[in-house]
């Protein structure tokens, strides 16, 4: 439609348009006057300063709204950091409940920790009756161990703590005899070393270095007919290394390790008639597999599989000669717990375990509540 309207018009030729002019000037058509040249500048140079000023304001908007995206750009980074400094805090008290061999204390912060463990252990035991007769009678063994620990930040990478606990453990055979003591048990004095940052693919280590000291009722310095022990009656050295790896939304944890065990002096021991002199203890090799998955941010759950293998002890008589040793064992439990995490300072953490073999515990119960 518009080729149509266009196309006569560029059909006419110049005499055409001449006399089409001329016609109009005959028929009395008065053009517009034009405008005053003088004026004419002036109008147009209003315009343009109208135009830049109205160019200068859209850039001015421009570069307020530049700002205002800079300005949100921060606040979204400044909200994703604290989100990563929440989760980091919220890994650890998952980790702080399964452990704390998992985690670290920050340089200069301080924190207390109070441990319940009960222990149940069944057997029986074969007991010389009348007339030749022999009777069996069900044992039954309960130990609970109250420990106060702490631990302070030497640095970021590098804790130190230390753990005293209070023993009482009650042994009843049959339905008429029975044991029963209280006291100290063995401390134990560690350091918590990280060497590098995680981060990556690289799970998160942390290698621990333990004492054990032999402040415990020793069980070589007892009559073990009428008393009870409280501790190992040795002093030992553990090197153990722990890691820890997270796999939104879960953690994996586990570590190995090895505790060496010094002999112990001044023993009074009697095995079967026989009076011991010396005890060498064997080794212990030491393994864990876990599992922690964070519920909300109060609440967590864990489990995990420990082993240990325990070689075995010889126990000599005067002149170094060899009268008895005790064969290697290995022990096993499967343990479920969780975590509640009340404030950023203090949780509570329960843990229930079942023994998988003969020389583990039927079951235990422990309870740990840590205050930073």
């Amino acid at each position: 439609i518009a080729a149509l309207m266009v196309a006569p018009v560029l059909a006419q030729t110049p005499a055409d348009t001449q006399n089409q002019q001329t016609q109009n000037s005959s028929t009395g058509s008065v053009a517009a006057p034009a405008p005053a040249p003088d004026k004419a500048p002036s109008t147009h140079a209003k315009q343009q300063r109208a135009d830049d000023g109205r160019s200068i304001q859209q850039k001015i908007d421009e570069l307020q709204k530049q700002v205002e995206a800079l300005k949100e750009q921060g606040r979204t980074r400044e909200k994703l950091t604290i989100t990563a400094e929440e989760q980091a805090e919220k890994e650890k008290s998952v980790l702080t409940a399964v452990g704390r061999e998992y985690t670290l204390m920050q340089k200069g912060k301080f924190e207390l920790e109070y441990s319940m463990r009960y222990e149940y252990t069944s057997s029986s035991e074969l007991v010389a009756g009348e007339e030749n007769t022999t009777l069996v009678h069900p044992r039954a063994n309960h130990t609970i161990r109250n420990a106060i620990g702490v631990q302070y930040g030497l640095l970021d990478n590098l804790t130190i703590n230390a753990n005293l606990p209070f023993v009482y453990s009650y042994d009843k055979t049959g339905s008429s005899s029975s044991r029963d003591i209280t006291d100290v048990g063995d401390i134990t004095i560690g350091l918590d070393y990280q060497p590098f940052k995680s981060g990556g693919i690289w799970p998160t280590t942390i290698f621990t270095l333990t004492g054990i000291f032999p402040t415990g009722r020793s069980p070589y310095k007892i009559n073990r007919n009428t008393d009870l022990p409280t501790g190992n009656g040795t002093y030992a050295v553990a090197l153990n290394m722990n890691m820890s790896k997270s796999v939104d939304p879960a953690i994996i944890f586990g570590g190995v390790g090895m505790t060496y065990r010094f002999e112990p002096d001044g023993i009074d021991y009697y095995i079967n008639g026989i009076v011991i002199d010396a005890v060498k203890p064997g080794m212990s090799f030491n393994a864990a597999l876990g599992l922690a998955y964070s519920i909300s941010y109060a609440l967590s759950m864990n489990v995990q599989f420990q082993y240990v293998y325990y070689n075995g002890t010889d126990y000599l008589v005067t002149g170094g000669e060899t009268a008895y040793v005790t064969p290697a064992y290995s022990s096993a439990n499967l343990i479920v717990g969780t975590g509640w995490r009340f404030s950023p300072k203090w949780m509570v953490s329960f843990s229930v375990g079942v023994g998988w073999t003969k020389n583990d515990p039927d079951f235990f119960f422990l309870a740990r509540l840590p205050f930073s």
